[in-house]
């Protein structure tokens, strides 16, 4: 049984989500140096992409609850 083209996508977009989040906190050293501020402000940078995750992703999901 072949599995519908979305469920591919849907595991390559969870993916890298997962990715982009552990790639923060390999090069965090070298943002905190770019933006000369210390590696604990930097690591706020996770935090906060972690907030919008939160806050954006349930009204995503209702609005595309109706899409094909």
């Amino acid at each position: 049984m072949r599995l519908p083209f979305a469920v591919y996508l849907l595991a390559f977009c969870l993916f890298a989500m997962g990715s982009a989040e552990f790639l923060v906190a390999g090069v965090l050293p070298a943002i905190a140096d770019d933006l000369h501020i210390t590696l604990s402000s930097a690591g706020a940078l996770i935090s906060a992409f972690a907030i919008g995750v939160v806050i954006g992703g349930p009204p995503l999901a209702i609005l595309t609850l109706h899409w094909p």
